[in-house]
């Protein structure tokens, strides 16, 4: 009984986070190169590798660099992260990640993801980060999709 409690609270206290996180941002996301934020040559390449690393920190710590500096090159590679990974909680972040860049295509497999992941977080979550896009969508990007 302690341990459900326990979780319920832990629950309510992770949404309300992200809630606040989702309405303290701005969706007008403007997407930067890599090469605005640093010199390094194999800056991008670690980037990558480190959204597809097996180390689960490394993997969550690049995604999420790759959201806060919003690294259009990144796009394509956590799209393809999201649909190989396995922990819900990393799903979640892609999807954040995603909703901040402002990717379209990105928020199209969010919406994907709130209809078929197995994992019921998983896809009330990605659901409420979807919607949450739909009410910015100041250019009506995705209303056609």
């Amino acid at each position: 009984m302690k341990s459900n409690k326990l979780t319920v609270s832990w629950l309510i206290i992770v949404v309300f986070i992200l809630t606040a996180f989702i309405s303290a941002t701005s969706v007008d996301a403007q997407e930067t190169s890599i090469r605005n934020i640093t010199s390094g040559k194999y800056a991008l390449k670690n980037l990558l590798a480190g959204i597809q690393s097996d180390n689960e920190g490394v993997r969550r710590s690049s995604i999420y660099f790759a959201g806060k500096y919003k690294i259009a090159e990144a796009e394509n590679t956590l799209i393809d992260q999201l649909h190989r990974e396995k922990n819900a909680g990393t799903r979640i972040l892609i999807a954040l990640v995603l909703y901040e860049m402002g990717s379209v295509d990105g928020l199209l497999e969010v919406k994907k993801l709130s209809k078929e992941d197995i994992d019921p977080k998983v896809r009330r979550m990605s659901t409420q980060i979807y919607y949450e896009y739909l009410i910015n969508d100041q250019d009506n990007s995705l209303s056609s999709n």
